[in-house]
């Protein structure tokens, strides 16, 4: 090893003595990280989540864009996409891919979260599935969001989770050729085929 190598290897283990320890990350380190990567916390934890594939970009895109219009036609209340944290419960803190906030709810937030929002969308990753199916799916429910969308282009599905006595117990399942529909939003909804052939085109 040369003494240029030994030094960037010191360098970096400083860097890292910077931060906490897994396990031991509070909400004041969390927020103080640099940039916007796609960082989670959860109870002392941070995840940082793999950076999206094109196809997953575009479903989110297509569905935000679908989302957003619908919404500020009728002034409902505000559509945003991730990097975008939401508190869902003490020291925990999601990255959605999406998420709505109802007019009700607008001043429910603080400088760098969402206290209170009112629907999230998921777009399923290959890398670990159960990240949205199961885990986010006791976090959002925990944190009293209505309804949670989880799009999987594994076999080009939509599922609609809606909140009931605090749990999501039936979700409504869709595949292409159909169309979901949110229960929150009345007359919001969106056509399967067309989302999937538009983000695969």
């Amino acid at each position: 090893m040369s003494i240029a190598d030994a030094t960037n290897e010191d360098a970096s283990i400083g860097i890292l003595e910077l931060f906490p320890r897994q396990g031991e990350w509070r909400e004041g380190d969390y927020f103080s990280l640099p940039g916007n990567r796609m960082v989670e916390l959860l109870d002392g934890y941070v995840e940082i989540l793999p950076v999206p594939s094109l196809v997953h970009q575009f479903l989110a895109r297509l569905m935000f864009l679908q989302l957003h219009e619908f919404v500020e036609k009728s002034h409902l209340g505000i559509v945003m996409s991730a990097p975008t944290r939401v508190r869902v419960s003490d020291h925990r803190y999601r990255v959605p891919d999406i998420l709505f906030v109802s007019a009700a709810n607008s001043n429910h937030r603080q400088a760098q979260f969402w206290e209170t929002v009112d629907l999230v969308v998921e777009v399923i990753c290959p890398d670990d599935p159960d990240r949205d199916l199961i885990d986010k799916r006791s976090d959002y429910a925990s944190a009293g969001i209505g309804e949670y969308w989880i799009i999987d282009p594994r076999d080009d599905s939509i599922q609609v989770l809606c909140l009931r006595d605090g749990e999501y117990n039936d979700a409504v399942r869709c595949i292409r050729p159909t169309q979901a529909f949110s229960e929150i939003l009345p007359g919001f909804s969106v056509d399967l085929d067309d989302l999937f052939r538009q983000a695969r085109a």
